[in-house]
């Protein structure tokens, strides 16, 4: 689809329509059927031409969207017979950005359409959707509103302090202020989490060599994304897949078997294992259910006390046939201690058979059962997007309002009250575009696909 958008967009398209009624002659919200010709009237393709009339329109101008049939020359051939009529290649978010100068969206809901476009997941575009429905810029109007009343309480004792009435109930104005710093914070502290649910949740796949950490990342995704081999140290970099839980993006991550070795080639790999670790939002910890004495010494070190760990105890099929077990149905094996997980918080151990078509059922079963924590309590809530810009927006915001709350308490003067709260107004009122910087808006747009 090609898409014109501005005051000559009707003309232009009229120019290389043919068809039962020119487009400058449709009302809005019309879909033509007839032959798109170039500038010497040879016909290009048959279309359906959509006009949609200023205002109301995506970008509130007058737009023509014109659907030909696919392939990369026809659209082209349509593009440039616009051109050479007078019409100019859009900028990078071009049409979202005249949509947003025109009133049709503030900016909130303009990145919220680079985010649907970006999106990787369904909770992804969920989100994405609910902003650009209007979702946060609801919640931004809705503080900005608690916030003039308390700014207008404030300014009444600086500007007509004799009309004002009793003295500045400071503690009752200091409550009401933390009161919105709270869900300002809460907002800012789900945030992450919320993230990770919309960007991915990093897994990695972790353990000594030859557990089938390899065999567990193909039983998962389901294919051969890893080399599998029964030598040890086959894996000597990382290896990366994707899977989908509950509308979550799992960015598996297999790497080399953590253990010392002298093979300079092995070290690196085990330092690039450690590093994923140190990143993941979430380690599972593959030992060898059938051989529970195997060394885990460098899983100590690696594992850290950041992510939450499930353990997966692969090869259970090795250890039936070999009478080894665990005690009243814990899937821990005799003689293991734990002491390479300890510090760490292990959210579930589970049995696997790597090489058996349901082998991975459980883990996958512990993956998903693991999300809320991982995702901070946030898998199944749809709180509002928001990218880094209103993340840092909304901390100013929540920084001005504890100063604020602050001064409140301690009853210092009006002014420097009335500054803070100001300045929290301020930062809110930009993260839906009100008084943000030209060069910010351009930045922002610049950023978007062509055609958005």
């Amino acid at each position: 689809m090609v898409r014109l958008s501005g005051p000559g967009a009707l003309r232009i398209a009229s120019g290389h329509f043919s068809g039962k009624r020119s487009p400058e002659e449709t009302p809005t919200h019309r879909i033509l059927h007839g032959r798109f010709h170039d500038g010497s009237g040879a016909p290009i393709d048959t279309v359906l031409l959509s006009v949609f009339r200023a205002p109301h329109s995506y970008t509130g101008e007058d737009v023509v969207e014109i659907a030909s049939h696919g392939g990369a020359a026809v659209p082209a051939a349509i593009f440039e017979a616009l051109v050479r009529a007078g019409a100019r290649p859009a900028r990078p978010g071009e049409f979202t950005e005249r949509a947003f100068r025109n009133g049709k969206l503030d900016l909130a809901q303009a990145e919220a359409v680079a985010a649907l476009v970006r999106a990787r997941s369904d909770r992804a575009a969920r989100a994405a959707r609910a902003t650009l429905g209007g979702a946060l810029s609801r919640r931004i109007e809705r503080l900005d509103g608690a916030l003039v009343e308390l700014l207008a309480e404030v300014e009444a004792r600086i500007d007509f302090p004799s009309e004002a009435g009793e003295r500045l109930d400071g503690a009752a104005l200091a409550g009401r202020c933390g009161g919105i710093a709270s869900e300002i914070g809460g907002w800012l502290a789900g945030l992450p989490g919320a993230r990770r649910g919309e960007g991915g949740v990093s897994v990695v796949l972790a353990g000594p060599p030859n557990v089938g950490k390899s065999s567990l990342l193909n039983a998962l995704v389901g294919y051969e994304r890893a080399i599998v081999s029964d030598t040890p140290g086959t894996t000597r970099d990382t290896v990366e897949a994707s899977i989908w839980l509950d509308g979550v993006e799992l960015r598996m991550v297999d790497t080399a078997g953590l253990r010392w070795s002298d093979d300079p080639i092995e070290r690196l790999g085990t330092e690039r294992a450690a590093l994923a670790l140190s990143r993941s939002d979430l380690a599972v910890v593959v030992l060898d259910r059938s051989a529970p004495g195997a060394s885990v010494e460098a899983l100590a070190g690696a594992l850290g006390e950041s992510a939450p760990v499930l353990v997966a105890w692969n090869k259970a099929d090795l250890a039936r046939s070999r009478g080894v077990g665990g005690a009243g149905g814990v899937p821990r094996p005799e003689g293991w201690s734990g002491t390479a997980l300890a510090g760490t918080r292990v959210l579930a151990e589970v049995e696997t058979v790597a090489i058996e078509p349901s082998g991975a059922d459980l883990l996958r079963d512990a993956l998903r059962e693991a999300l809320p924590s991982v995702l901070s309590g946030h898998a199944g809530d749809e709180i509002p997007t928001a990218s880094a810009r209103q993340e840092a927006l909304l901390a100013e915001a929540h920084a001005a309002l504890v100063r604020a709350e602050a001064a409140l308490r301690a009853d210092e003067s009006c002014d420097l009250i009335a500054l803070d709260l100001t300045d929290a107004r301020r930062a809110l009122g930009e993260i839906v575009g009100r008084g943000v910087d030209q060069d910010v808006v351009a930045a922002i747009f610049a950023r978007f696909c062509i055609g958005k």
